[in-house]
């Protein structure tokens, strides 16, 4: 069934904001639990539901993106397998026009030549995993024009901000979307995941171009309800949405203990191999509920951390509820709490730095403190 869906990874939409870190890439590009990047998750529900036409959107800042998916063996078919990286040259330097819609526009061939009846359009800022030939048969069994993945949460208040919410009327189907603003604890939060007919997508693509310069592809659906029938289809399982410093943090560090959500059997996480040897833990390491990347030199204390691979932490040091890039240095003494550090940054000056869970510390990439 999936070899009649071509895969879409969208780029972030304009409520997606991780201060610091996407400065030097797109968030989707960004190290996750010492070893991933966040958007293997998403390619890899792609590619685990056999969906070999995968098309990855880039706001800016591509070359991370393309290092990385060039390095990567996601299990796609050999033969009839292709990802193609696409980005529009969005003129000027007004944001607002970098929408998911003028990048389809700008790249409409390469839609219009895919021969899927199908398209699933996929966020890159998510983390879950989801099988999509289920959605795709619910999508056709409900006959719908359009399916909306959502989950029902508890935590609207302090998670999901400004992604959209679903109002439903009989048979699931959706009346009304709106953003979340946090006025309420439990909402039905839009995952950004569409399934629609090719067509169908290339005429909403259409659609927002003529309406408004500033459309994002929930602009056009929400704009059309009144004319398709739009579905909600429910996720069940982990789900996270990165989008703030405090959200990537978040995530990193509930995951320590939970990996088993996301990593399990018959459905494998694809990222780049590298070949590094394995982590080197001197007499004097003392780690604790810590996720560990291959590669690393540790003599000093972890707690309840994640680190990246090849990262050094010398004796003395403590790093505790800290996220670690790869290539970082940890020198003698030096206490790390609640923090973010970017790759290849050396901590050899400071010998204290502490943050807090709502507002962890970011270090920049290449820094020396």
């Amino acid at each position: 069934m999936s070899n009649k869906m071509l895969g879409i990874v969208n780029l972030e939409p304009a409520n997606v904001h991780v201060e610091g870190i996407d400065d030097y890439r797109p968030v989707s590009a960004t190290s996750f639990l010492g070893r991933y990047r966040i958007l293997d998750f998403m390619i890899s529900n792609m590619t685990n539901s056999h969906i070999d036409d995968i098309q990855i959107y880039i706001k800016n800042r591509p070359r991370s993106t393309i290092e990385h998916i060039l390095g990567t063996n996601y299990n796609v078919n050999s033969k009839k397998g292709r990802f193609s990286i696409l980005y529009g040259e969005i003129q000027g330097n007004n944001e607002l026009y970098n929408t998911d819609i003028a990048n389809f526009k700008a790249n409409i061939e390469y839609i219009e030549q895919s021969t899927a009846d199908y398209v699933v359009i996929a966020p890159s800022h998510f983390v879950y995993i989801e099988d999509f030939n289920e959605m795709l048969a619910y999508h056709e069994k409900m006959g719908a024009d359009v399916t909306i993945m959502y989950q029902s949460v508890s935590t609207a208040k302090e998670d999901f901000a400004m992604c959209d919410i679903l109002e439903f009327s009989e048979g699931k189907r959706v009346a009304a979307m709106s953003k979340n603003t946090g006025k309420f604890k439990n909402r039905d939060i839009s995952l950004e995941c569409y399934i629609m007919s090719r067509n169908l997508f290339i005429e909403l693509i259409q659609k927002a171009t003529a309406t408004s310069s500033l459309f994002w592809l929930s602009d056009v659906v929400s704009d059309s309800l009144g004319d398709l029938k739009v579905v909600g289809y429910p996720h069940k399982g982990y789900v996270t949405c990165i989008n703030s410093l405090k959200t990537y943090y978040k995530a990193n560090l509930e995951l320590r203990d939970r990996l088993d959500d996301l990593v399990t059997e018959g459905w494998p996480i694809y990222t780049k191999t590298n070949d590094t040897q394995p982590t080197l833990y001197r007499e004097c390491a003392r780690v604790s509920g810590s996720l560990i990347g291959n590669g690393c030199e540790i003599e000093g204390t972890v707690i309840d951390s994640v680190i990246g691979r090849n990262v050094v932490i010398k004796a003395g040091a403590v790093v505790k509820n800290a996220v670690i890039m790869p290539s970082v240095l940890i020198n003698k003494n030096a206490k790390i709490e609640n923090a973010v550090i970017d790759k290849y940054a050396m901590i050899t000056h400071i010998k204290e730095l502490k943050g807090t869970e709502d507002e962890p510390i970011y270090v920049k990439r290449r820094d020396r403190i």
